[in-house]
């Protein structure tokens, strides 16, 4: 790791051990706190239509880059020339040609209006020469078997590999040595990434929103890069400006295949001085200089295994506590930990979930400011654990609160979260009321787009 670099695990055991030789990058497999795995059956879940909603996506893309350039190109390196699991690449590489994109498998046609709405958007914020077309392809999603995932890969929700490979030939070794030779690789011809075909909607997206960016090739995730979607606790779902103007500096014609470190430091600032004029004169990206959490990652990833019992989870959490506070106060991980605590507490402890969510808020405003989108995902599960108390009152008042923020953001599984929990809380103080039932149509609408149609797997009462 290079000596400035945010220190961090990755999200999980699985994680590091594939990514350690180097394979491929697990992507997806922490989820935001408040989403825990779900597992849905063999049936792949219909995709129905986003439901209409004032200001959604106004904040997309979120973040900013008044950072000095300096700092930007410093992180453009760390981004680009590694990889999780600490590999190094020697040589920077990225699509030198067009990218086209295939969808594969079954279900995988339910998401093309999405993934082309996404693509755009990626082509006009980064300029990357993207879009699904007749193959052949160079960039593959391939939706899978989704049992033999889950049961493959047991933490992750959707995977990236170097290549064309399909299914069989992965999930028949997924920590193959061949595989190895993803971080010496001198040049990207085709990626695949595999998602798998009963994830919940939301869940399909969420994977293309990670991992196509990363597959263009910005392969690392980083906690403490909080204004960015490369970072490992999943709190922006959409590439942020700070995330396009990256892709858009490997993808500047001067930017080629081939380079080494430190030329691709060079031609980044001097690229980051034209095209990013904000970062002229502009304070530095702050950087966590902190010791690596090596069990502190391996516990969070566990807390999020499709295997672990509820009290391996709790257990696993209090002691993924513990290590943050001793090593790493006030920091990203320790705003994780604790979000991530306050979210599996919610249901023994509603208490106690309620006091380490108060100070969740005020560790995140040292991590990552005091307007980040974390600060409306630390008051949804505040929102929990008021509906479990029987504050309901209080949970109106926060819905009220925190939904333009999720909106704006485009947060679909938090924004069902939100109307179930309300539609609860309205429903136990004023049945039948106009605003119960405004909530209630919002909640259908909702879990309708984030999990499917009939689908009610994302309020408070089917959290842990």
């Amino acid at each position: 790791m290079a000596e400035w670099l945010y220190l961090g695990g990755t999200c999980s055991n699985l994680r590091r051990l594939l990514l350690s030789l180097p394979l491929v990058l697990v992507a997806a497999c922490a989820p935001v706190p408040g989403e825990m795995p779900v597992t849905q059956g063999a049936v792949p879940i219909a995709a129905p239509a986003l439901p209409a909603f004032p200001g959604l996506g106004s904040a997309l893309p979120a973040g900013h880059t008044a950072y000095d350039n300096a700092s930007l190109a410093r992180l453009f390196v760390v981004l680009s020339h590694e990889m999780e699991g600490r590999a190094r690449r020697p040589h920077l590489v990225r699509y030198e040609s067009p990218v086209s994109v295939g969808v594969e498998g079954p279900g995988g046609e339910r998401y093309g209006a999405f993934l082309d709405s996404f693509l755009a958007r990626l082509r006009r914020n980064s300029g990357i020469a993207i879009a699904r077309g007749p193959g052949p392809y160079n960039l593959h999603i391939r939706f899978v078997d989704g049992e033999r995932f889950n049961a493959t890969l047991t933490t992750a929700f959707c995977v990236i590999a170097p290549g064309d490979v399909s299914w069989e030939v992965f999930a028949a070794d997924p920590v193959g040595s061949s595989a190895g030779e993803a971080a010496k690789a001198l040049r990207i011809e085709q990626m695949t990434i595999f998602i798998p075909d009963n994830a919940p909607p939301y869940l399909a997206r969420n994977c293309m929103l990670e991992e196509v960016p990363q597959a263009l090739g910005m392969t690392n995730d980083l906690f403490g890069l909080g204004m960015s979607s490369f970072n490992d606790d999943g709190a922006h779902l959409w590439p942020t400006k700070l995330d396009y103007l990256m892709l858009r500096v490997l993808y500047t014609p001067e930017m080629t295949t081939g380079l080494d470190r430190r030329e691709t430091k060079t031609r980044a600032l001097d690229i980051l001085n034209r095209i990013n004029p904000a970062g002229l004169a502009a304070p530095p990206l702050p950087m966590l200089r902190q010791r690596s959490l090596d069990v502190w990652s391996y516990l969070i990833g566990r807390v999020f295994s499709r295997d672990a019992s509820n009290r391996e989870i709790r257990e696993d959490v209090d002691k993924a506590l513990q290590i943050v506070e001793a090593y790493a106060p006030m920091s990203a991980q320790h705003c994780y930990t604790l979000v991530t605590a306050g979210r599996v507490l919610s249901s023994p402890d509603p208490g106690r979930a309620l006091r380490l969510l108060d100070l969740a808020g005020r560790v995140c405003d040292s991590a990552h400011g005091v307007s980040d989108i974390r600060h409306a995902r630390i008051e949804l599960e505040e929102a929990c654990a008021l509906l479990r108390l029987g504050r309901f009152a209080e949970v109106v008042a926060v819905a009220e609160s925190i939904w333009p923020v999720l909106a704006a953001h485009g947060q679909d599984r938090p924004l069902a979260a939100l109307y179930t929990m309300q539609s609860e809380a309205l429903d136990a103080t004023e049945p039948g009321s106009p605003r119960a039932v405004t909530a209630r149509q919002l909640a259908v609408a909702w879990n309708g787009y984030a999990m499917g149609p009939g689908q009610r797997a994302a309020g408070c009462r089917n959290k842990i």
